[in-house]
């Protein structure tokens, strides 16, 4: 509450006063508060030509203040603790603080904004420099007539488990639910739909509607579509199966190893063999997976990508066999090669207290160490040949993945209700506060027009965006130590 003392002509007041027509009389109401001894700020939140609209705030407060404009000089009765009277040049003609009528301020600065822009704005307005008068303007104005800030958001964290994450459709469908969640209890929170809200509500509809396209174009003929899923399956075996005799053979040239290189060859053709096996026997009931798809891709397309993601996890898991088998013999003769690379410099790992200490060998040992160091470094082309080649094929699988991830992620956070609304110049994306000066010196205050602009586009995606779970970034970093010593890359 604001208890005013100020004596004539001993304090300063700002006033920020909405720019009306000031062809005609009109009434306002406000807030005034005291910043400081003898420093006062008046926010005029509401305004009418018609007196008898702001007699529900008339209250007998400190904090409150009443007046008019006058396109000419009036003498008028004021019974208000706190009242204002501007005439058509801007100057104060009378004002009335604290039931006591004193003289007007000599420091006085009067800034005219644009009511309908603070009114309607979903984004919060303020200007690092000015003492945060717009925001606390904004605030008040949008509290007088019982509207909500847009980005006052609690958003609710979550996590996603590990077991859960091999599956796109499941995670997918996780996020999805708690979206809608969110959703739902933002909406019955602020009692109205807001921007970021608004966002996700269009992007749903747009992913619904496209998923029914999609569908419409695709599944026609399932008959049709199942043999040529099995077909697209037997050329992604045989591709695999010309791929090995090739390594087997001698690739770009190499002189590989010829029992291991056989060994290794003939193994992974077996688990080849195995799996398409099994996708031979269960092709059989691939209509019942299409018809799956068929149900679950009217929730949007989305699903249909989560749905597709999977399905290439199931179709390439032999050659993902076949990559953890590479990766896993790979890793185990490089840690061998650093560690018997250690025996002959007189060095060993302690892992007790994780270093690397001095050690004494005798012949024996560096006899041993050095036919298992050259086993190891003769089998290592080939190895690493078979290696090389499943990396990169489990690399393209994984970038297909990833590419399908953020495109999910991309048609839920959509952000098409704000760039309609930044196109059309809405009022309510304006964010951006434009001070400029009207008039100075003279009897006349201070004025000042304060101007709502736009903000700019990446400012509203970026502060509008539904909370929907993001893919995960690739660790670069990680990503090629793994590489180098023959860890997993998931």
């Amino acid at each position: 509450m604001c208890r005013i003392t100020a004596n004539a002509k001993m304090y300063s007041l700002k006033i920020l006063l909405p720019d009306f027509n000031k062809n005609e009389k009109v009434y306002f109401f406000g807030h005034i508060f005291e910043e400081t001894t003898a420093r006062y700020v008046v926010y005029i939140t509401k305004f009418s030509i018609i007196e008898s609209d702001l007699m529900p705030y008339h209250k007998s407060k400190n904090n409150v203040i009443y007046g008019h404009y006058s396109p000419c000089d009036t003498e008028e009765n004021i019974t208000s603790n706190n009242y204002v009277i501007i005439n058509r040049s801007m100057q104060i003609q009378a004002i009335k603080l604290n039931k006591v009528s004193v003289a007007p301020p000599s420091n006085c600065v009067i800034m005219k904004y644009d009511y309908d822009k603070f009114k309607r704005s979903k984004i919060h307005l303020s200007v690092s420099n000015m003492d945060d008068y717009f925001s606390k303007l904004q605030k008040l104005i949008q509290r007088d007539h019982s509207s909500i800030l847009g980005n006052r958001d609690c958003e609710e964290t979550f996590t996603i488990n590990s077991w859960i994450a091999s599956s796109m459709f499941i995670q997918h469908l996780l996020s999805y639910i708690h979206l809608l969640t969110w959703l739902r209890r933002s909406i019955s929170r602020d009692k109205t739909v807001q921007l970021k809200q608004a966002n996700l509500i269009l992007a749903i509809t747009v992913d619904f509607l496209l998923g029914y396209v999609v569908l419409t174009l695709l599944v026609q003929d399932k008959k049709e579509l199942s043999v040529m899923l099995m077909d697209l399956l037997e050329k992604l075996v045989n591709s695999l199966y010309s791929l090995l005799k090739w390594l087997m053979g001698a690739p770009a040239g190499l002189k590989l190893n010829y029992a291991f290189n056989n060994m290794l060859g003939k193994y992974f053709s077996y688990h080849i063999q195995l799996w398409w096996l099994f996708l031979d026997v269960s092709g059989e009931k691939l209509h019942i997976v299409l018809q799956i798809y068929h149900y679950v891709g009217y929730l949007g397309l989305t699903f249909q990508a989560a749905m597709v993601c999977d399905m290439i996890c199931i179709a390439t898991f032999h050659a993902y066999c076949i990559y953890v088998y590479a990766a896993r013999l790979f890793n185990i003769q490089m840690s061998g090669l650093i560690a018997l690379f250690r025996l002959f410099v007189g060095r060993k790992r302690n892992p007790l207290r994780a270093r690397i200490d001095s050690c004494e060998y005798c012949s024996e040992q560096l006899f041993v160490g050095t036919v298992a160091f050259s086993a190891l470094l003769l089998l290592l082309p080939t190895t690493t040949m078979y290696y090389t080649v499943f990396t990169i094929f489990r690399a393209l699988s994984l970038a297909v993945q990833s590419a399908l991830a953020r495109f999910i992620h991309l048609v839920q956070t959509m952000p098409l209700y704000v760039t309609v609304l930044w196109l059309i110049r809405s009022p309510k994306v304006a964010g951006n506060i434009f001070v400029e000066m009207a008039s100075e010196g003279g009897p006349s205050p201070l004025v000042l027009n304060v101007r709502v602009l736009p903000k700019s586009l990446g400012s509203l995606i970026h502060d509008f965006k539904p909370p929907a779970v993001r893919a995960k970034p690739a660790e670069w970093n990680n990503l090629v130590s793994n590489l180098l010593t023959g860890k997993q890359i998931t």
